[in-house]
């Protein structure tokens, strides 16, 4: 990919993310954490409010990091990549993963995560000790499962002998665990294993996964494995275990697993470089299908709300959570009624941050969504 198409793409995907920033209602999720939240995430969905009168009030902040995400990416690929042309590719593909969109338009902590675990990947490649600590610290102080990251750091220094890694990684993962709740691991065991499969197939798009997992798996068995891949290997394969006997979080583990997807691209660059001229074809057009499942996939996500007009049973759409609150607020304003009750807290909320409070008569009956 040359630089001018790069920037092109830069461009039409940075308008992308505030179209739907500003167009798409707030979600059941964003309106529980705007108005409950007590951590970092209250205060990034508070920092913009009133400023624009539309959903940037509260996710602002959210685009800012996907945007700069970025560029920091792209930092990171030049680390794997010797020209720049592979490196505006790997970074597009990074750009257009279903969970990179969504973590840039909806509030979450991964984009924030994000962040910090490229930014750590380039310090530490880079030999910037103090910065490798920094990134660490306000890793820990920014994500409660971040004891995920430190396990995956802890298993790679003991591997690599780096001491002052593994003690680092080992005392961060002790505080993680003892003073920030550390890991969710409790409730009766059920198996999740097809969810948890099902969500990193929404995460990358189906066909990127298979070949993600196929990455991951082949550097397992031949090739030199860095630090991006014990972090996302040991992020990917500890949500698979737990997934064996509860519902996995996400948000936890998503963004130490799609960080790594540029290895994706430096395994299907280093297969094809192996093969002659006349053998690459059928690679080159595997991968040409994965790509453009991948851009349908994020097509789907900029385009999603013509899909409620092909429905006639909207509440069937992905995204109904959000848009079925706001046209009941739409209706509400429409006959001068400023209270309505619905039987989830989480739709509540979202009819308060348009202005519709509980109602308090008992006489008004109920909703139950």
């Amino acid at each position: 990919m040359t630089k001018t198409k790069f920037l092109l793409f830069i461009i039409f995907y940075i308008i992308a993310l505030f179209y739907l920033a500003i167009n798409v209602p707030i979600g059941p999720h964003e309106a529980t954490v705007y108005y409950t939240d007590t951590k970092i995430l209250y205060y990034l969905t508070h920092m913009a409010e009133g400023w624009f009168g539309n959903g940037l009030d509260f996710r602002f902040p959210f685009v800012l990091l996907g945007v700069i995400n970025i560029p920091i990416f792209f930092i990171m690929s030049r680390l794997y990549f010797s020209n720049k042309e592979e490196s505006y590719f790997a970074t597009t593909i990074f750009a257009l993963l279903p969970g990179i969109i969504t973590s840039a338009i909806l509030v979450n902590i991964a984009v924030l995560v994000i962040t910090f675990v490229l930014a750590f990947i380039i310090f530490y490649e880079k030999k910037k000790i103090i910065w490798q600590a920094i990134s660490m610290i306000s890793l820990l102080l920014v994500h409660d499962a971040s004891v995920i990251f430190f396990i995956a750091l802890a298993i790679f220094s003991a591997f690599k002998r780096d001491t002052m890694l593994f003690s680092m990684s080992i005392m961060l993962s002790a505080i993680s665990l003892l003073y920030f709740n550390g890991l969710d691991i409790g409730g009766s065991p059920s198996g999740k294993f097809l969810e948890l499969f099902g969500l990193y197939i929404a995460l990358f798009s189906p066909l990127v996964f298979i070949y993600f997992f196929y990455a991951l798996y082949k550097i397992w068995l031949r090739e030199r494995k860095d630090i991006l891949w014990y972090i996302s290997f040991t992020a990917f394969t500890l949500s698979i275990f737990l997934s064996l006997r509860q519902r996995v979080n996400m948000t936890d583990f998503a963004p130490y697993v799609i960080v790594a997807v540029i290895l994706m691209i430096v395994t299907y660059q280093q297969t094809l470089n192996v093969r002659l001229p006349q053998f690459q074809m059928w690679y080159k057009r595997g991968f040409f299908m994965v790509l453009f499942s991948l851009i349908i996939s994020s097509m789907i996500i900029l385009f999603h709300k013509q899909f409620f007009y092909l429905l006639e049973d909207k509440s069937k759409h992905f995204a109904y959570s959000f848009y079925e609150p706001y046209w009941q607020v739409l209706e509400l304003h429409e006959i001068e009624q400023n209270c309505y009750t619905v039987g989830s807290q989480k739709g509540q909320y979202q009819l308060k941050y348009y202005g519709i409070e509980e109602c308090n008569d008992s006489t008004v009956p109920k909703i139950h969504r």
